[in-house]
């Protein structure tokens, strides 16, 4: 029997549309894989470090959580690739817990979606797209923020994403960057008792400690391959704090806030 051409559409758009979720999951994905997602520069290495301390210091585990050992205890997304099967540290009894920047996807079943101040996002990627080289130095911050791909309208369509379209069955647990900063301690062991951990307060506090932007500083100096070197002018770590935009010219920082109003409002920004 000859498929119709709708049927056949159909069958295509299904295909396309699962090609493009797959290319942000992990080839041997499983259900139980946490995906700790942000837009870019919203704190999500921080978070991470902040993870593999607080197991690292709750297992008495001895192995330094650096910039090159990181990778490897909570890794990137790899799309069409296969990543280790145990969860960080080898540890069969945790669940693989797997970095992404990728907007929403289906198949992400158990997701800790971490955000940040668009203003503060926009200053901090655009220092970080200028030191590795993929913007030029002499790029206007103003035309940063109205960039396709980059800009303002990327960070509303990547946040949106996550609020608007989660399916039944979807677990997505949002952590704000600033509360964080302001409650390390408190947001630490939350988010811990959502991976399946209770650790300790002291535990907690000795890993915030380990993860302090002075140590991940001095990681980036010291473990960095000598081509990221090369390729990256400056350090990763920045500065790391709540400004609401301090950098941006009066002007800019209205675009931000108009374009981003109601998808702030909804997560708890008010400008």
């Amino acid at each position: 029997m000859t498929n119709s051409p709708s049927t056949l559409f159909n069958r295509f758009k299904n295909l396309t549309t699962s090609i493009k979720y797959r290319r942000s999951l992990p080839q041997n994905h499983m259900v139980e894989d946490i995906f700790l997602v942000s837009y870019p520069k919203s704190g999500n290495t921080w978070i991470r470090f902040l993870i593999a301390n607080a197991i690292k210091v709750h297992y008495q585990i001895e192995r330094e959580i650096n910039f090159f050992s990181i990778d490897d205890i909570i890794p990137a997304v790899q799309g069409f690739t296969n990543l280790k099967p145990q969860g960080p540290f080898g540890l069969t009894e945790l669940s693989r817990i797997i970095k992404s920047h990728a907007a929403y996807n289906p198949y992400y079943y158990r997701t800790i979606l971490i955000v940040r101040d668009p203003r503060d996002v926009m200053v901090s990627y655009y220092y970080y797209l200028k030191s590795c080289c993929r913007i030029t130095e002499n790029y206007p911050l103003t035309d940063f923020i109205h960039h396709e791909t980059y800009g303002v309208d990327a960070w509303v369509n990547h946040t949106t994403s996550w609020f608007y379209t989660v399916k039944p069955g979807q677990i997505v647990q949002l952590f704000l960057y600033e509360e964080f900063i302001q409650e390390p301690v408190k947001q630490l062991g939350q988010l811990m008792n959502l991976i399946g951990l209770k650790i300790e307060e002291s535990n907690l506090v000795k890993a915030i400690e380990l993860s302090s932007k002075e140590n991940m500083r001095k990681s980036f100096k010291q473990h960095t391959s000598t081509y990221l070197t090369q390729i990256y002018k400056g350090n990763f770590v920045r500065r790391a704090e709540v400004t609401k935009g301090q950098e941006l010219c009066d002007e800019d920082k209205k675009i931000i806030e108009e374009k981003t109003k109601d998808i702030a409002k909804i997560i708890g920004y008010n400008y």
